[in-house]
């Protein structure tokens, strides 16, 4: 087996961290929702702030586990044309590649959107109207998953113009966060 690079490694530790961080925050919010639905059923006193939480919870779930889906190529795929270039591994290649840039461009736009979106709530102090949270760290979060899911596609894409297999075994999910 090949030696691991320090790209591999570091690729290896932020995956780490992003699935700790799905996991806690997932459990957090089912937490939450848990003693919630206790207090206000049982005791007539729900949390207080707890949709408030819950909506920040959903935002660095969702966005903290895009880079891990990206990685993986697990987002949801429509094959309609793949017979079409399965003969032809060169325009295969192509197919993905653009494909793969196309999406990168896409997510680069929507954290530009986000980023402008973060900054305007950072200069305004735009806060939670409960418990009266700063909103920024959480889209700054949002900016930062969506630029990096951005960026592994981005490599995808250089693999597939370079023509690399993208298929072939588990290299590619261990060498790109």
């Amino acid at each position: 087996m090949a030696e691991k690079t320090p790209g591999h490694r570091l690729s290896a530790a932020l995956g780490l961290v992003l699935k700790v961080v799905v996991t806690a925050t997932l459990l957090c919010i089912a937490v939450l929702t848990f003693i919630d639905v206790i207090g206000r059923y049982f005791f007539n006193a729900p949390v207080p702030g707890a949709f408030e939480l819950q909506e920040f919870g959903m935002g660095i779930l969702i966005f903290s586990g895009l880079p891990l889906v990206t990685r993986a190529r697990s987002h949801i795929t429509v094959s309609l044309f793949d017979g079409l270039f399965a003969r032809h591994r060169t325009v295969a290649a192509v197919k993905s590649g653009l494909v793969y840039a196309i999406s990168s461009g896409i997510l680069l736009f929507v954290a530009y959107c986000l980023s402008s979106q973060a900054m305007n709530m950072q200069k305004w102090g735009t806060t939670s109207v409960f418990l009266q949270l700063p909103t920024y760290p959480v889209i700054w979060l949002m900016v930062a998953m969506t630029a990096l899911s951005a960026l592994i596609y981005l490599v995808f894409a250089a693999r597939a113009f370079a023509g690399h297999d993208l298929d072939a075994g588990s290299d590619t999910k261990d060498s790109i966060l």
